[in-house]
C-alpha cells in the first residue's frame, strides 16, 4: 500500500510539474513544432538537369549578434552578374531551417538568379525583431563579398535585389521590405538596411501571415492555445498583446508609396489568404505595383498553405512562372 501510494504521489508530481511547465513557458509547443516541421522536399521533372547548371555553396556564416546566422548560395555556372533574391524560410517563428528552400533556390539559380537562403535565429530563443535585424546582416555579409574574387563575389548584381520568404518568413520579408523605405519603421525595430535606396527592386511573400494583431482574438480554443504560444516565442511575453514592440508588427501600418512591388500568395486551406489580400490592398491605395495568386476552392478544390514548396504540381508550377513573370518586370 505504502509503495502503491509512493508511486501516486509521483506521478502526481511529474502531472504536476508538466502542467506547471507548459503554463510556464511556451517550449512545449515549441517542441512538438520543431518535431513535426521536417518534410521532405518535393522537385520538378528536371530538377537533376537544372541542378547540374547551379553551383551550391552550403553554410556560408554572415556575422551575427545573434545565433543560427547560416546561409546557403545558388549561383549560375553561367558568367556574368546575377541579380540576388535573399529568401527567408518559414516555420511559424520557431522551427524550420534554409535547407527547407533548396528546390526553389536551385530552380531560380537556373533561370539566372543568385540566391542566398538564409537562417535565423529562432523564437523563443531570440524575439522580434531579432529576425528582421538578422536579414540585414545576412545581407551585409553579401554586400562585402560582392564584387570580390571571394567564390561567387564578382557575380552578384548588388543593384537588383529582391528579398522573399515564406510562412513566416514571408512576414519577415515583408517587415523587411516596408522597413526598406519607411525610416520610421526602420527606427523603431533598429533596422538599418545596408542596401542602396534603389537597389532593393521587389519582394516574394509565399503564404504569410501579415496582421499578428489579428490573432488576438481567435474563437477556436485549441488554435488559439497554439497561436498564443506562437506569439509568446516570437515577442518574448506571454502577454504578447502588450509587447513593447506590438504597435510595429503589422507591416500595412508602415507601407508607403516607397514600398517595393510585391507578388503576394497563399493556398485557401489552413492559410493566411485574408492577410495576404489585406496587404496587397494596403499596397494597391498607396500606389505600389501588386500581383496577387490565389485559388477560388469551386475551381481549384483545397490548395494548401505553403503549396508553392511542391514544385511538382501544377499550382506550384504556376506560382513558380508569375515569379519568374514579376522578376522579370521589377529587375528588367
Amino acid at each position: 500500500m505504502v509503495v502503491l501510494l509512493v508511486i501516486l504521489g509521483i506521478i502526481i508530481m511529474f502531472i504536476g510539474a508538466a502542467l506547471l511547465y507548459f503554463i510556464c513557458s511556451p517550449m512545449p509547443v515549441v517542441r512538438l513544432l520543431r518535431r513535426g516541421m521536417e518534410d521532405a522536399l518535393s522537385y520538378p521533372g528536371d530538377y537533376d538537369s537544372v541542378k547540374e547548371q547551379v553551383e551550391v555553396y552550403k553554410d556560408l556564416e554572415y556575422p551575427s549578434r545573434y545565433g543560427n546566422h547560416t546561409y546557403d548560395f545558388y549561383l549560375p555556372k553561367k558568367e556574368g552578374k546575377h541579380p540576388l533574391v535573399l529568401w527567408v524560410h518559414g516555420g511559424a517563428f520557431v522551427a524550420g531551417d534554409k535547407a527547407g528552400v533548396e528546390n526553389w533556390g536551385v530552380m531560380l539559380a537556373g533561370q539566372g538568379y543568385a540566391v542566398a537562403a538564409m537562417n535565423y535565429c529562432l523564437a523563443p530563443e531570440a524575439a522580434y525583431p531579432a529576425q528582421i535585424r538578422q536579414i540585414c546582416e545576412a545581407l551585409t555579409a553579401v554586400v562585402s563579398v560582392a564584387g570580390t574574387t571571394v567564390q561567387y563575389g564578382n557575380r552578384i548584381d548588388l543593384g537588383n535585389v529582391a528579398v522573399a520568404g515564406d510562412s513566416a518568413g514571408a512576414y519577415m520579408a515583408a517587415q523587411f521590405a516596408v522597413a526598406h523605405a519607411n525610416p520610421v519603421l526602420a527606427g523603431q525595430i533598429g533596422v538599418a538596411s545596408p542596401l542602396e535606396k534603389n537597389a532593393l527592386k521587389c519582394a516574394l511573400l509565399f503564404c504569410g501571415p501579415y496582421d499578428v494583431k489579428r490573432m488576438f482574438n481567435v474563437e477556436d480554443k485549441k488554435l488559439r492555445l497554439f497561436i498564443s504560444r506562437i506569439g509568446w516565442s516570437f515577442l518574448g511575453k506571454k502577454n504578447w498583446s502588450k509587447a513593447p514592440l506590438i504597435s510595429t508588427v503589422t507591416p500595412m501600418d508602415f507601407v508607403t508609396g516607397q514600398t517595393v512591388p510585391c507578388y503576394i500568395t497563399d493556398g485557401n486551406t489552413m492559410s493566411f489568404e485574408p492577410q495576404g489580400r489585406a496587404l496587397g490592398e494596403a499596397l494597391r491605395k498607396n500606389g505600389v505595383k501588386v500581383k496577387e495568386r490565389y485559388f477560388a476552392r469551386e475551381e481549384y478544390g483545397e490548395v494548401s498553405h505553403e503549396y508553392q514548396m511542391k514544385l511538382e504540381t501544377e499550382n506550384a508550377r504556376k506560382c513558380f512562372a508569375d515569379v519568374l513573370e514579376f522578376l522579370g518586370e521589377c529587375m528588367g
